[in-house]
């Protein structure tokens, strides 16, 4: 079972469309290591046949938006920690410095808003990858970390989808099938 937390789920703050322009024109360029910390409990060796719970965090620690040199840069946290009951066994944490390049002058509520929102995808995949190769390394075998999600965004609200169901449910007329002719005879 895992247990998934981010500490950047702010309700939405800039304006659609500057978010929309930020989205347009941001590519990714960099994603760096910047800093990496490995905590694993002697004990939990002897435990290496035991069912964890993964605790899995992360976090924008810092950002820049440079217009002048056409940047925008996130400082992000991720943290996986391997729990047996409440003691942290295992404790991976990494940061990472991800880059992007800016075809167009950006909007900094807007483009703050686009690296906590999408931003925190790009370095995850180098972070799971490092906490399995570390865990591998010291003789503890783990499923890879969970895959992190923002939870499913609607254009149009759940209520709204099934008003629009019902509504065309009422309109429906049953539809009759014919006969074919082999069937016929």
């Amino acid at each position: 079972m895992a247990m998934t937390e981010t500490q950047n789920s702010e309700a939405a703050k800039a304006d659609p469309a500057k978010y929309n322009k930020v989205v347009s024109h941001a590519t990714i360029s960099d994603i760096r290591l910047v800093g990496l910390k490995f905590d694993l409990k002697p004990e939990a060796v002897e435990a290496n046949d035991r069912v964890w719970t993964f605790s899995l965090s992360d976090q924008l620690d810092d950002w820049t938006c440079d217009n002048e040199k056409g940047t925008l840069s996130g400082l992000y946290s991720y943290s996986a920690s391997c729990l047996e009951g409440r003691r942290k066994l295992l404790t991976v944490t990494g940061r990472y410095l991800s880059t992007y390049k800016l075809s167009d002058l950006c909007d900094e509520a807007a483009s703050r808003q686009f690296l906590a929102r999408v931003g925190r995808f790009s370095a995850y995949p180098y972070f799971r990858a490092m906490f399995a190769a570390l865990t591998q390394q010291s003789g503890v075998m783990l499923p890879p970390l969970p895959v992190i999600s923002d939870g499913p965004r609607w254009v149009n609200s759940p209520n709204d989808v099934k008003k629009l169901d019902d509504t065309d449910k009422s309109e429906t007329k049953p539809v009759r099938k014919r006969a074919s002719a082999k069937a016929a005879s």
